[in-house]
């Protein structure tokens, strides 16, 4: 069911100046309690304030929660379809960790008050012929960017960063393309000497370990945050002794192979090293539901193994008390990593509610988001069930309000 006041077909509604939504249940930043919410143009207030003509919409029976974010995804096309894909699941923010460059007109687009907001690393840093350059130049010429050549995407879609020198023009091209944050690659670092001219190795290596903390140093001097790449637990030690800001994948994330899981352990050591660098981790571990999982939601023998794992690092890290973010390494909505941080056992569904609503402010920390406060940006969902109970019913959206004006859903929208 579709809440009467988002407008069937057109453009999304235009409300009046004042708002007042009532009967419904607010998210607090722990739960949901009874209260009611007034908006005065893109912004929450107090319901004393609302002038005597305010439009009021009843939503009785309804739970109020801001608008999801999510914090590693990579389709995020400046284009209506695209942030209706992203809207429609709820999810008003996003961070896009590689990109061929946007520019200041995509940008703009992402401004919009009636479109999802992007901030994105462009390029990513590697070394040649580390990871993403296989990706793009044979994989993704082919199937998405119409046969373009490799040195189309040099500078463009990945970064060559094999010594200081070359990490700090690579980092003054990225701010001159308007870079948000940094996405430098680790693959296998423990192995880097091994894997640097292995042809086999192709696609599975990148950075030099040893100039990593001045990656970072030298991305924090040009005011840039540093997400990281990583595949083993070596590159996790590496990332959080230099000070990065954002683990972009936890080890363990992909299809691996049960004689590779031993790479991917986290030990208490190293969760605690995690926490007290600051670092945000953005597991991904979703990413592997649509195998993991059979018909009937069991866990298939083959995945059990990296399931364990996957349980265990989390388990870890949340003992340690790092931060947990939702992203999905794919397009769109995260109901699916969210049920799997539930599935695994490792997260009640109040706790991993409360793992998708902090995300947000972390990735955009001069926004007022991810709270339904006086002052707060009026960016929240309606949705007909308590998500922290249950957590499939984040996917139970009846209503979306964007900087306080109903938000039209398209046809058939994603879930």
């Amino acid at each position: 069911m579709v809440l009467a006041w988002v407008v069937a077909g057109g453009a999304a509604a235009q409300t009046p100046s004042e708002t007042l939504y009532h009967g419904g249940r607010a998210w607090t930043g722990q739960g949901f309690e009874p209260r009611d919410l007034a908006v005065r143009g893109d912004r929450i207030i107090d319901g004393s304030a609302l002038g005597p003509n305010a439009t009021r919409v009843d939503v009785t029976g309804r739970w109020l929660i801001p608008a999801y974010a999510n914090a590693h995804a990579h389709i995020t096309n400046a284009t209506m379809e695209t942030s209706r894909v992203y809207t429609d699941a709820g999810v008003f923010y996003v961070w896009n960790p590689n990109t061929i460059v946007q520019d200041a007109q995509d940008k703009a687009f992402f401004a919009r008050p009636d479109t999802f907001d992007v901030r994105v690393a462009q390029g990513g840093i590697t070394e040649p012929g580390g990871h993403p350059e296989r990706l793009y130049v044979e994989f993704l010429s082919q199937s998405v960017y119409a046969g373009r050549p490799r040195e189309w995407f040099i500078g463009n879609a990945f970064h060559y960063g094999s010594t200081p020198p070359e990490i700090d023009a690579t980092l003054d091209v990225l701010s001159a393309q308007g870079a948000d944050f940094v996405k430098a690659y680790l693959l296998n670092s423990e192995r880097y000497a091994e894997l640097k001219n292995d042809p086999t190795a192709y696609g599975r290596r990148g950075l030099n370990p040893e100039n990593f903390a001045y990656l970072v140093q030298a991305a924090h001097a040009r005011g840039l945050p540093v997400a990281v790449h990583m595949e083993t637990a070596h590159d996790l030690e590496v990332a959080a002794r230099a000070g990065a800001d954002f683990a972009a994948h936890l080890p363990g994330y992909g299809g691996d192979e049960p004689e590779a899981l031993d790479s991917k352990r986290i030990t208490p050591e190293l969760a605690a090293l995690v926490a007290r660098s600051g670092m945000r981790v953005i597991p991904t571990y979703g990413i592997i539901v649509g195998s993991a999982y059979d018909e009937e939601g069991a866990i298939t023998g083959e995945a059990t193994e990296q399931i364990a794992l996957q349980r265990e690092n989390l388990r870890l890290l949340r003992e340690a008390g790092v931060p947990i973010l939702i992203g999905t390494d794919g397009r769109g909505p995260i109901f699916s990593e969210a049920e799997h941080l539930v599935e695994i056992g490792v997260f009640s569904p109040a706790e991993a509610t409360r793992i998708v609503l902090e995300t947000g402010p972390m990735l955009f920390p001069d926004r007022r988001i991810g709270c339904l406060d006086v002052g707060c940006e009026a960016d929240f969902l309606v949705l007909d069930a308590d998500p922290t109970v249950d957590i499939a019913a984040l996917r139970r959206i009846d209503g979306r309000v964007m900087q306080g004006r109903p938000l039209e859903a398209t046809p058939e929208s994603v879930d």
